[in-house]
Parts: C-alpha cells; structure tokens; sequence
C-alpha cells in the first residue's frame, strides 16, 4: 500500500515538474521533445492505475474485515 502512494506521488511530482511542463522552449522539433512528452503520458496513466489499484485495494480490505466479523460472530 505505501508503494502505491509513493509511486502516486512521484506521478505527481513528475506531472508538475517545470522541466516537464515547459521543456526547451516547448519546441516540438527539440530533440527531447518526444522523451518529455511519453514520461509526461506514462506519469499520468500510473496516477490513473495506481488510483484503480488503491480503490479496488480498499474495497478488497473491507470485504476481509467484513468476512471477518461474520466468521467471529
């Protein structure tokens, strides 16, 4: 689980980063371009999947707490 958040935040910081967000005159011919733009998509997409995850883990914890004091009862 803390992998998850960290992986998260990390999405982030690269998301918001200024080198990122205004790479060399945000040229689309500079030779970094392509490189910034496909860390700038795959950043997003594992905030994306790591929000999926999180949520399906959360769910999958509560159906085990749930199981669990039924089984106690």
């Amino acid at each position: 689980m803390k992998f998850i958040i960290r992986v998260m935040l990390f999405s982030v910081f690269i998301v918001m980063s200024q080198v990122i967000q205004a790479h060399p005159g945000h040229d689309d011919s500079h030779w970094a371009s392509d490189l910034i733009h496909v860390l700038t998509v795959l950043a997003v997409g594992s905030i994306i999947v790591g929000g999926f995850v999180y949520k399906l883990l959360l769910r999958r914890r509560k159906q085990l707490e749930r199981e669990e004091i039924s089984h106690d009862a």
